[in-house]
């Protein structure tokens, strides 16, 4: 890349890209953050339903060396989820073509892309991708719009994060709904802590996207950032109570299809296999889960 950056990051309000944002401050990169939130610090603007004009003037003015697509729909009917997934990506790329031919195109994906894998294994870039349920289809969609420009010559890589966690979790998340319980009650009802999945903290995430923005050449189409370490949910929740001190039991469900935010849905075990990313960039996760709930706890939010 050029050395000096301008990066524009969507979904600047949200979890990984307020924390994007908040990197790309520390390092002084110039940045831009654009978020659907109202009375947020970022500037306001729905990649779904914002009419294409207005984002067409905003990256002809700005002129990004760098674009970070971080908005996702994680929650809602399969409307919501196709719009927040797919159609917010198309119009990204739309105007990129347009206005800023020469951006790096960082699309964020999802492991649940991929959808589940035998147990033991772990999961590279060119794993069969399975999804599970609308929030896995939807996703793998938007990244197949941002493969076929890449195709097309776009300079564009889908960073396909696997599960997120650490200070900032949202409630939309299984340890930020936990997080918000602890000590606030003696139980909490919880669907099944069977699923096997890769948890990474967002602050190591934010780092790979940062190493990806600033990176030198063609990087591959997909680079998959996990730890390279299954845990068992159950186990990791314990975990956060064990950090928390408090003394909350947790009540287990069944077994279900789920969302996004969900270990208790169809898939039972998914491991990154993170060797590509440590090739070409030599990244690789920094914070262990321990220290990552551990954070979560410290950096809580409190009444």
């Amino acid at each position: 890349m050029t050395g000096s950056e301008r990066v524009m990051v969507f979904g600047a309000g949200g979890f990984l890209g307020g924390t994007i944002c908040r990197l790309l401050a520390e390092r002084g990169i110039e940045y831009r953050g654009f978020t659907r939130s109202t009375g947020d610090p970022h500037r306001r603007f729905d990649l779904a339903s914002g009419h294409c004009y207005a984002l067409d003037t905003q990256l002809g003015a700005y002129k990004p060396t760098v674009i970070v697509n971080a908005a996702a729909a994680t929650h809602g009917d399969v409307l919501e989820l196709t719009r927040g997934n797919v159609v917010a990506v198309q119009s990204l790329l739309s105007s990129m073509n347009g206005h800023a031919t020469n951006a790096r195109f960082i699309q964020i994906g999802s492991a649940a892309e991929y959808g589940g894998a035998p147990r033991g294994t772990s999961q590279d870039e060119q794993a069969e991708l399975r999804p599970g349920a609308a929030y896995g289809y939807t996703k793998l969609a938007g990244s197949e719009l941002v493969l076929r420009a890449q195709r097309n010559g776009a300079d564009a890589v889908v960073v396909r994060s696997f599960n997120i966690t650490g200070p900032g979790s949202p409630p939309s998340t299984l340890f930020g709904r936990v997080l918000r319980q602890l000590g606030t009650t003696g139980t909490i009802q919880l669907g099944s802590l069977e699923a096997w999945r890769d948890y990474v903290d967002v602050r190591d995430v934010a780092e790979a996207v940062l190493a990806v923005a600033t990176a030198d050449g063609k990087l591959p189409p997909v680079l998959n950032v996990g730890s390279g370490k299954a845990t068992l949910a159950r186990d990791a929740i314990n975990k956060l109570i064990e950090v928390s001190g408090t003394k909350t039991q947790i009540v287990e469900g069944e077994a279900h299809a789920g969302h996004a935010g969900s270990p208790a849905d169809a898939v039972a075990w998914q491991q990154a296999d993170t060797s590509l990313i440590s090739k070409h960039l030599g990244w690789s996760s920094k914070i262990p889960l321990d220290q990552s709930l551990t954070d979560t706890w410290t950096a809580r939010p409190r009444e």
